[in-house]
């Protein structure tokens, strides 16, 4: 009776074993003789060709087919093994899973089955040699991933679970909420209390207060901090939330193994950063203490608290600016081999677009900086000078490395390019003022008719008249041109203050204009169509018209001294009338 019981075992063992078989090297039957007909090397040289394909299941890798079986490639195994698997019982036991040991073709392999159904076949070709993997190993690896995948299929409909998993969510979205709040609140009132505290308290470093320095360093980092700290509690609620429901589990736990994979890689490259960022920051803070020094030194020279002898006041704060630069620029050629990430192609390679970027766009800057060096240098224009570039004129504001800015008597601000200024003359009316104050001029063209000294008198009582005209020197006229049909006459006069010269050209002309029309002299000159029959001439007894003062020691003026100052009291009795 036992015998027969063991004969009835292993003949059923037998019939599973050959039908599983048969649906593995039926399809091959099927092949053409030429196709399934191949030799060990041909085997051997598909199989090594293959590349591994992963069986996944309810978001979950069962096992990885890497060999060729029975005329299907690893891509076929895993599609008709996850069609097998799909179609499974949604209330299937994992214990129902059973495998068997079985020899199909030349590989010895273990089959997954459930209820005499074939799901898949993990063989000796399937093994991974590298991690020393073996059949057993396998089988019990792919039977243990089978199993959790269909517990989480079941779990997936377990209203329990899916409830606990929304709870867990929320309250952990509410927390979330409450520790992000809490975060920025307590950056906000750090800020507040050391920007309280902040003007109270000092630290010098070679006699300078770099305390600031460092408060606007440590605002920056704290609220990289927290920035920091915010994404990841996002991150973290993320990848708990995910692991709470049994399909998404394996994403969350994906997640935090990629986190604390990117924290380790990010706390070793750190660490092996730490002396080049080291020898970075040395380098910038030496080459800031460099500058601060050098313009301390400048901002002296450019005040007149100290003199040397080959630079000058004028030109102190162009240089200071020229020698900051060059000290920044040598920090940054010394510090670049330090620079974590410089030696990487990517970084040669972003070094060189910019490089290249920069050279072709720099070049009307260049050549705005070598103008601007050319007006520095040459010390046409400085600070509060007032001049007159083409048709602007006003108040020099600034004078840089790039363009000149000018605020005109309207009160607008014009920004002249230095290489309009290289380009152009520049009228300068301050820079040979002092110490008599600056040069105010005006011209009227006044014909042959009208007396000389009388037109002197009119334009030196004009003057007289307008103020903010100095007293001393005295104003003096010059007869610029004589032409065709009239005399130029130019009147030259000192201003009190300079910054009010537009006013006092307009007042001086008001002034002009009613002197002239006091005494009927004509201010446009007479062009003549025809000579005429009388000569243009003014008779000696015409000389002295008044307001001009006749000489009584003589017939005529003898010097100019003598004709001013009779003028002078000439026009004191006319103005105290």
């Amino acid at each position: 009776m036992q015998t027969k019981y063991i004969l009835l075992v292993g003949l059923r063992q037998f019939i599973f074993t050959f039908i599983l078989v048969m649906a593995l090297v039926a399809p091959n039957l099927l092949v053409p003789t030429g196709t399934a007909a191949q030799t060990p090397q041909d085997a051997t040289a598909t199989k090594s060709s293959t590349k591994p394909v992963p069986i996944e299941f309810w978001n979950r890798v069962i096992t990885v087919q890497r060999a060729n079986l029975a005329g299907s490639s690893p891509e076929d195994r895993a599609e008709l093994a996850l069609q097998r698997l799909v179609r499974l019982p949604l209330n299937v036991s994992p214990t129902e899973i059973v495998t068997r040991s079985v020899k199909i073709e030349d590989q010895d392999g273990v089959v997954f089955a459930f209820r005499g159904r074939f799901l898949f076949f993990i063989g000796t070709g399937d093994l991974d040699r590298e991690s020393g993997q073996n059949l057993d190993q396998a089988s019990e690896s792919a039977l243990g991933n089978l199993k959790a995948a269909l517990d989480a299929r079941i779990a997936e409909r377990s209203w329990p679970v899916i409830r606990s998993g929304l709870l867990y969510t929320s309250v952990g979205f509410v927390v979330l909420v409450l520790l992000c709040l809490a975060a920025w609140k307590v950056q906000s009132a750090v800020v507040r209390l050391l920007r309280k505290r902040e003007g109270h308290v000092s630290f010098l470093l070679f006699r300078f207060n770099v305390l600031p320095h460092m408060a606007a360093a440590f605002y920056a980092l704290l609220r990289v901090a927290v920035w920091f700290f915010t994404f990841s509690l996002i991150y973290l609620w993320v990848t708990l939330s995910l692991r709470r429901f049994p399909y998404t589990q394996p994403w969350g736990e994906q997640a935090g193994g990629y986190m604390l994979h990117a924290i380790r890689e990010l706390g070793a490259t750190v660490l092996q950063s730490l002396p080049g960022l080291l020898m970075v920051i040395l380098i910038l803070l030496f080459t800031r203490w460099l500058v601060r020094m050098a313009n301390v030194f400048f901002d002296q020279l450019a005040t007149g608290r100290i003199t040397v002898t080959w630079m000058d006041a004028d030109v102190a704060r162009a240089t200071q600016r020229i020698f900051s630069a060059i000290l920044w620029i040598f920090a940054i050629v010394v510090a670049y081999p330090y620079i974590p990430g410089s030696q990487t192609e990517a970084f040669k390679g972003l070094s060189v677009f910019l490089g290249l970027v920069i050279s072709l766009g720099s070049t009307g800057i260049i050549n705005q900086v070598m103008s601007g060096l050319f007006v520095v240098y040459s010390r046409s224009l400085k600070t509060g000078e007032w001049v007159r570039v083409n048709q602007t004129e006003g108040e020099v504001l600034e004078v840089g490395l790039l363009a000149a800015k000018i605020r005109t008597i309207e009160g607008q601000e014009v920004t002249i390019p230095n290489s309009v200024l290289v380009g152009t003359s520049t009228e300068n009316f301050t820079r040979l003022g002092h110490p008599d104050g600056m040069i105010l001029s005006s011209t009227v063209t006044i014909g042959y008719e009208a007396p000389w000294r009388q037109v002197h008198a009119l334009l030196e009582l004009a003057a007289d008249r307008t103020s903010n005209i100095r007293k001393a020197p005295k104003p003096h006229v010059l007869q610029r041109q004589l032409s065709d049909f009239y005399v130029a006459y130019t009147l030259i006069a000192r201003l009190d203050n300079e910054k009010l010269r537009i006013e006092t050209v307009s007042s001086l002309h008001s002034a002009i204009q009613d002197a002239f029309n006091e005494f009927g002299v004509q201010i446009m000159s007479p062009h003549f169509v025809l000579q005429p029959n009388a000569p243009v001439t003014v008779p000696r007894e015409k000389w002295h018209v008044p307001p001009s003062t006749p000489n009584l020691n003589a017939s005529a003026p003898q010097n100019d001294a003598d004709l001013q100052s009779g003028e002078s009291a000439h026009l004191t009795d006319k103005i105290s009338n």
